[in-house]
């Protein structure tokens, strides 16, 4: 029959009938993904079974978090959750996530492309007991084994909705007559919603740790590395004397502290306070904004003069340059109308990114450059003149000392030679007796 879809739960209604609006962040994503390679590494039997917590105000919904479920087979073999388990385990979860407050929003498994299944029913219903608007988000494994380039995210998110048994029916002159009064029987049905993507500021520094993380998990399988690896391992199992030796060699390591400046000579960033290191990491960013920028103003600068100096001229044609171009054997490269339209809107709007006053921005730069500079020749000159301050310091010191020493030089020698010329020229017996000459010489 013409319209009916191939999985029986999922709904022919389309998608913008909803009116629904999903926004996902990127942490759901790393925790299923996450709980999907532990589970392949451990052997996990189970299903792979989570919740979705976010917000929803109206017809718009976000997802933020999420956490695993416990499941386990039910009479019918198919998987359920746990109650009483995860009505605990949500109560924990509103507690943790308390501002700002988030709430059920649905839940996550592993979906074939083809849609969900009769095995997700149970647990469906049960999460729906909770939220009746609850949506399940379902993750591709097929997709993540055979990956595309270009291919989108693995996942889908469906709505479910109850619906009519007879509106997959077909229409037309087949369609069968019934009953008006007759009551009609309703099946629930799940129907795809579309999703924007979205992160936040503290999303965002996890993804750069976890890339960062990546980034610098680097794996030496060396011959080298497993020889030497292979050679501790035989020192330290042949003999008690090597194995107390090794373990005290390798204790001695671990609890020799490391001082400030090895710390600060390992990781530059060692001293800095939280205020700080956030602020170089803001600067950091805005420097690789600015790399990258510059790197794609090159690449553009540099695909204009290599094209060919006939198609600049504007002596050939498109097609005609694309030709010698190709006969360059990449000496040139080929124009491209739809690249050079693209270059061309970009020049146009760059005026646009410009202030409206820039005489005004021009002359409020040139006042922050000139309050710059004049700090600097100030902080030069207080420093100038505390040096000047401490040389005067110094100096006087010097000269005080100096004179001290040469005022008990002269105090030592008048003591030496005047005592004796005092007395051989002045003294009773110097002047021949004559001691009243003395006393009338001292009156003048």
């Amino acid at each position: 029959m013409a319209g009916q879809a191939a999985n029986e739960l999922l709904s022919t209604q389309k998608a913008s009938d909803s009116g629904l609006k999903v926004v996902l962040h990127p942490l759901p994503i790393l925790e299923i993904s996450d709980f999907i390679v532990r589970g392949y590494q451990r052997g996990l039997k189970g299903a792979i079974v989570g919740a979705l917590l976010g917000q929803q105000n109206g017809r718009e919904m976000t997802i933020e978090h999420s956490f695993t479920c416990k499941s386990a087979k039910n009479a019918d073999g198919l998987y359920e959750l746990d109650q009483e388990w995860f009505r605990q385990r949500l109560e924990q979860m509103k507690l943790v996530h308390k501002s700002p407050a988030l709430d059920l929003v649905g839940w996550y498994s592993l979906v074939p492309k083809t849609g969900p299944a009769a095995l997700h029913l149970p647990t469906h219903h049960q999460i729906s007991a909770y939220n009746e608007s609850a949506v399940l988000l379902g993750f591709h494994i097929e997709d993540m084994l055979a990956p595309g380039s270009g291919d989108p995210l693995p996942i889908t998110i469906y709505e479910s909705n109850m619906e009519a048994e007879d509106s997959k029916d077909a229409e037309g002159e087949d369609k069968e007559m019934k009953d008006a009064e007759a009551a009609t029987k309703m099946v629930l049905r799940f129907r795809k919603l579309p999703y924007t993507t979205d992160t936040g500021e503290a999303e965002m520094i996890a993804m750069q740790f976890i890339r960062e993380g990546g980034a610098n998990a680097t794996v030496d399988s060396t011959e080298k590395h497993i020889l030497e690896q292979f050679d501790k391992k035989i020192a330290v199992d042949d003999g008690k004397g090597k194995r107390r030796a090794v373990a005290y060699e390798e204790k001695s390591k671990k609890e020799t502290p490391t001082t400030s400046a090895e710390q600060a000579a390992t990781n530059p960033d060692a001293n800095l306070s939280r205020a700080e290191a956030e602020y170089m990491s803001a600067l950091q960013a805005r420097y690789n904004a600015i790399k990258m920028m510059k790197s794609r103003l090159a690449l553009v600068i540099t695909y204009l003069q290599r094209l060919p100096p006939d198609f600049t001229a504007g002596t050939k044609t498109t097609s005609e340059a694309a030709d010698l171009a190709r006969a360059s054997n990449g000496q040139h490269t080929t124009p491209s109308n739809n690249i050079l339209r693209h270059i061309q809107a970009l020049v146009t709007n760059a005026d646009l990114v410009a202030p409206a006053e820039q005489a005004t921005l021009e002359r409020e730069i040139q006042r922050e450059t000139n309050d710059v500079n004049l700090i600097s020749m100030i902080s030069d000159l207080v420093s100038s003149v505390n040096e000047a301050r401490d040389a005067g310091k110094k100096f006087h010191v010097v000269e005080s000392a100096r004179h001290a020493r040469q005022g008990r030089a002269a105090a030592a020698g008048g003591g030496q030679y005047d005592s004796p010329l005092l007395g051989a020229d002045f003294g009773p017996g110097g002047l021949g007796g004559g001691g009243n000459a003395a006393a009338e010489y001292l009156k003048y």
